[in-house]
Parts: structure tokens; sequence; C-alpha cells
């Protein structure tokens, strides 16, 4: 197959809860990129945001994997306008490149859900991570370390969690992508394996009975979403900063460009051996509660959403809505898994 390693290494990009929403046609030179709007049907993905935001993340795998290999690509983003569902058109050129000092470390990113061991970020760690928006025009990146700070946005980590035992449908659609054991993870090649979660014995114990919701809206009345969120947000205190990328706009092509900018901070954490886990769930609900887009949301949640922006926007001091994607890094232990991905031969055509 023609740019085999290239699109190889593009793929390896993240998405919501791994649904991989994409499809490549090849013809020449030229790889046309297309999403897959039913791969990811959840509350996060108003517009297909999240979808584009992995899609973005693709890209710019692409365009770091084809410098490594000669190429210069030319993207042409939302080329066609009755083709909603084309992405970007790729043309690769050949010619004198210099291979992106970030190439070697596409294949070892990776979520990392355990417990990290705090400490603080070193200066070099801390400016490496920032300036990787310098390689997006009006993207930025801000972090967050001191234990005041951290805690404050460990409660807005906490409502991200609890939401999803208390909304039927964010619910729905974590279960529906959970990977139970290794032949299922194996076979489908997509979703979240079940050891990535890197549960604890108590939540591994609890974690599957959950699946059922009339259960877990019985549960509701006993508190237990609000102790899951407590697990959550213990979590996030344990990492060495908190992290946000903002992009001005809420366009097609500004979520593409969040994607390009958080899967360049992710290369340059994993180049420095750090854990890096993404919080994009609460952020694309924030996006959509600002955009009034409430369906399915309850009154009470959509109030909890407002007062969470608010809080991130006041603490990163981003309150002009370009707040795109929220994470955690720091130092833990390597992940007990990695997700998979589908076979190359299953998304592309030529």
């Amino acid at each position: 197959m023609v740019y085999r390693e290239v699109l190889e290494a593009a793929v390896l990009a993240p998405s919501g809860d791994n649904c991989q929403p994409w499809r490549f046609v090849i013809d020449g030179d030229v790889i046309r990129v297309f999403n897959i709007p039913d791969k990811d049907t959840s509350l996060f993905n108003l517009r297909q945001r999240a979808s584009y935001v992995a899609h973005g993340a693709l890209l710019e795998n692409l365009t770091i994997a084809a410098s490594a290999f000669g190429y210069t690509p030319d993207i042409v983003l939302f080329p066609d306008s009755n083709a909603p569902n084309l992405v970007a058109v790729v043309r690769m050129n050949k010619g004198n490149t210099t291979a992106d000092p970030l190439y070697p470390w596409i294949p070892r990113r990776c979520t990392n859900r355990s417990r990290y061991k705090g400490g603080a970020l070193t200066d070099n760690e801390t400016n490496a991570l920032l300036a990787s928006a310098d390689r997006v025009p009006a993207g930025k990146v801000v972090l967050t370390g001191s234990d005041q700070e951290k805690a404050e946005v460990a409660n807005v980590i906490a409502l991200n969690d609890q939401l999803i035992f208390e909304n039927e449908y964010l619910h729905a659609f974590l279960y529906e992508h959970v990977r139970w054991n290794d032949r299922e993870a194996r076979e489908l090649a997509d979703g979240l394996d079940i050891k990535t979660l890197e549960l604890a014995p108590p939540d591994s114990f609890a974690f599957p009975l959950l699946k059922s919701w009339p259960l877990v809206s019985f549960l509701k009345k006993f508190g237990v979403p609000r102790i899951i969120g407590g697990s959550a947000r213990r979590l996030a205190l344990s990492a060495s900063a908190i992290g946000v990328v903002a992009v001005p706009g809420t366009g097609d092509t500004e979520s593409i460009s969040a994607g390009r900018l958080i899967e360049r901070v992710w290369l340059e954490a994993t180049k420095l051996d750090l854990s890096f886990q993404l919080m994009t769930g609460i952020t694309l609900l924030m996006r959509r509660v600002l955009d009034r887009e409430t369906e399915n949301l309850s009154p009470q949640h959509v109030e909890q959403i407002k007062k969470a922006y608010g809080i991130l926007a006041s603490r990163f001091g981003i309150e002009d809505g370009s707040l795109f994607i929220m994470f955690r890094v720091g130092r833990s232990a390597p992940p007990s898994a990695r997700s998979l991905r589908i076979a190359l031969e299953q998304v592309v055509s030529q």
C-alpha cells in the first residue's frame, strides 16, 4: 500500500473512546480523509466537534510522519461543501524535508489513566509543553500546577465522571465502547480495552455491575455518582499539572486545529517520558451548553456545567470561549495496556 508508513502513524491518533471515526481514499499522490459520523453519536460530539478534534490529531500525525519519509503534505480542509464528510484532501509532495523530531514518539504515545506520582514539572518540561502552541496559529496551552489551582480544576474533572453516571446517554456511550476481554479487544480493535481503565480492585468489581442503567439510576439516590466523581478528583490531584488547549473560534477548522495542537502537546509529553490523559468530555459539554444545545441534559446538569466552565475560564485566564481540551500530565508507572487500531486495509481504499 502506498503511503502505508505515513497512514499507520496517522491512525495512531487518539479519538473519543477510541472510536476511530475515519476512512481514506488514495488516488495517486492524493489522500482523501473522510469522517464517519456514526462512529461517535455521543452528547460530546455536537456538530462532530469531538470527531474533528480526532481528525486534527490524525492530520498532525500524518504531517509529522510524512516529513520522516521525505514528503511535504499540502492539506486543504473541508474542500467541498457538497461532501460534508470529506474532512481533508492531502496532496503528498516529494522533496527535501527535515524529519520532525516528534516522529519516533508517535507509536509510544498512549493514554495513562493510572494514579500519578505528583511532584511539579521541571521548568524545561513546562516550557516544552507550552511551546507546542507555536505550531498552531492563535493556539494556546496553559498549565496549572499549584495544589490550590489543581484542587479547583479537579472538582471540574470530578463533575465529568459524575455526569457519566447521572446521564443515561453518556453512560450508554461509555459502556458501548468498553471491550471486556482480550478476545473482544483484538477482534474489534476499537473502543476501550478494560485494562486501559486502570481500575483498582474495588472499582474493577463494581464497574461491570454499573453497566446496568436501572441499577445506576437506583444508586444515584445514595450518591454513588458523587463517589465516582471523588475518585476521579483524586486521580486529577495526583498529576504534576493540569492543562488546557485553547483555540479561538467555534467552527470545524478550529476543532481540527485544537486536535493538531493537543497531539503535539501529547507527543512532547511522551518525548519527556511523562504520562498523559485527556479530560475532553467535560470541555466539549461546556461548548455544547455555551451554544445552548442542551437537549438530553437536565437543567441541573446545565447549571453545573456552566459553573464548571466559569471555574476553568477564570483559573486558566481563557474567558473568550476558546477553551477546547483539558488534560492531566505527570509521572507514573507505564499503563497496563494500550488501545488497538483497526487494520489499515479496513479503512483505506485505493
